[in-house]
């Protein structure tokens, strides 16, 4: 959406925060689902790490849930699924919840058809695949009228961006429910703490600082694996894939700092590149992003993934009274009655939530399953849309080098992979390496903001 809309409607999301514990408004919407003993029937779409864990919460979420069919790219993936999610279960003695027959566990690049076609109405679809796909899988699973929920990223362009905006249309109208993995808005802590904030106990707000260093990213052989064989088997190490790391794994602090804000950012600049990393992907290894908000407050974003560095994963927000701690990778926020954020003793803590500590992946499954059930609205594609536009805005500013305004940014029409309906698994992949087995870098001042690789 255009900026000032995209503002107006972030302002009207984080207004809906009443206490913790409530996301959404409870407004009644039409029922899409039968009696509250029917079973819901779920449909895993994408078997790596995360697909994996939002299977084991989304069957634990409810007593009548099960996993019905699965889908990956790759054969042993579908199939190694079921058998880990099965051993799991029976482990609790609750192998029931695991449904999943040979003929309704596929495989191959349109095998997320298949799996949501054996679904039906009112069922629910765990879209955990690639973000690129994202999109693409949700405007099918929107078509035969399921429940979504979606992991973070949930696109990694600005297309993309504007497709889910599409098909999140029509969810509304069917009344569907859409969650989205963007998990620590459902961090009890977390949101208690960002109503603070916004409640003025941090006093006036001034600047934003979000963090998250770690070690480099492997990538290992590429063996016989054909290029795309070998991005879809390792998805963080490239851009087309899940955006990059700036919008794969910054995008939770730059949302809770938005979300305390309650605005997004105008414009950004930044700069980052390749400084260390010598392997066959297109990463970066480090960035930093300075985003000004439309009041000219900013937000300063900074990353490293390199071996042996300083490790944190935080956001740190300063105000009038002091500053908070609080975040991704902090399971105890606090507020200082100075900036001196992680130095700062236990002592000069004047605020901490009153939340117990729980499990925000489970709870986020908790929320959404109980929003079908009761029939509550439940829509977090919206805000996740301008969650994941956020580190979009920077990535293009680091790439590109230049100031780049979030209307610009909007207007942008470069697509990581325009053909992605039409990959097969033995062709061609959006990026390929050259003779050497080298992936092209963005350079800062010969990429566009309408094309960042046209280097």
């Amino acid at each position: 959406m255009p900026p000032q809309e995209s503002r107006r409607h972030f302002l009207k999301q984080t207004g809906l925060l009443a206490a913790a514990g409530t996301v959404l408004a409870g407004s009644m919407v039409p029922k899409v689902h039968a009696a509250e003993n029917n079973t819901i029937k779920v449909a895993l779409i994408g078997c790596g790490n995360r697909g994996m864990g939002a299977a084991r919460e989304a069957i634990s979420a409810d007593p009548s849930a099960k996993l019905w069919t699965v889908a990956d790219v790759f054969q042993d993936k579908s199939q190694g699924s079921v058998r880990a999610l099965k051993d799991h279960f029976t482990k609790q003695e609750k192998e029931h919840v695991v449904d999943v027959a040979p003929e309704r566990t596929f495989d191959g690049m349109d095998s997320y058809k298949k799996a949501l076609d054996v679904l039906a109405p009112g069922d629910v679809a765990l879209l955990t695949s690639p973000p690129a796909f994202r999109p693409l899988h949700y405007a099918y699973a929107v078509e035969k009228g399921v429940h979504v929920f979606a992991e973070k990223p949930v696109a990694v362009d600005v297309p993309g961006l504007k497709s889910l905006q599409e098909s999140n249309k029509k969810a509304k109208e069917k009344g569907l429910k859409v969650a989205v993995g963007l998990d620590n808005r459902h961090h009890f802590r977390t949101e208690e703490t960002v109503k603070a904030i916004q409640d003025g106990k941090l006093g006036e707000l001034y600047s934003f600082f979000v963090y998250r260093c770690h070690a480099a990213h492997k990538i290992g052989p590429r063996g016989n694996r054909t290029p795309l064989q070998q991005q879809l088997r390792r998805i963080f190490n490239f851009n087309w894939t899940t955006g990059g790391f700036i919008v794969d794994a910054l995008i939770h602090n730059l949302d809770i700092c938005c979300w305390a804000n309650q605005q997004l950012p105008v414009a950004a600049l930044g700069m980052g590149g390749r400084l260390l990393r010598r392997d066959k992907d297109d990463l970066i290894d480090n960035a930093c992003v300075q985003y000004t908000f439309a009041d000219g407050k900013k937000m300063h974003m900074f990353t490293v993934t390199m071996d042996s560095v300083w490790t944190g994963f935080r956001a740190i927000i300063h105000g009038s009274k002091g500053c908070a701690v609080l975040g991704e990778g902090v399971t105890a926020p606090k507020f200082y009655n100075d900036w001196t954020g992680e130095l700062a003793k236990n002592e000069n803590a004047f605020w901490a939530p009153e939340s117990l500590q729980n499990n925000k992946k489970q709870t986020e499954h908790d929320r959404f399953f109980k929003a079908i059930r009761e029939n509550i609205e439940w829509n977090e594609m919206d805000r996740s849309i301008d969650a994941t536009f956020t580190p979009i805005l920077g990535r293009m500013a680091i790439e590109t080098g230049q100031y780049v305004t979030a209307e610009d940014a909007w207007s942008s029409t470069f697509q990581y992979a325009p053909n992605i309906a039409e990959l097969t698994l033995d062709g061609d992949a959006p990026v390929m390496p050259d003779e050497d087995g080298n992936y092209p870098i963005a350079i800062p001042g010969k990429a566009t903001v309408n094309n960042p690789y046209n280097v």
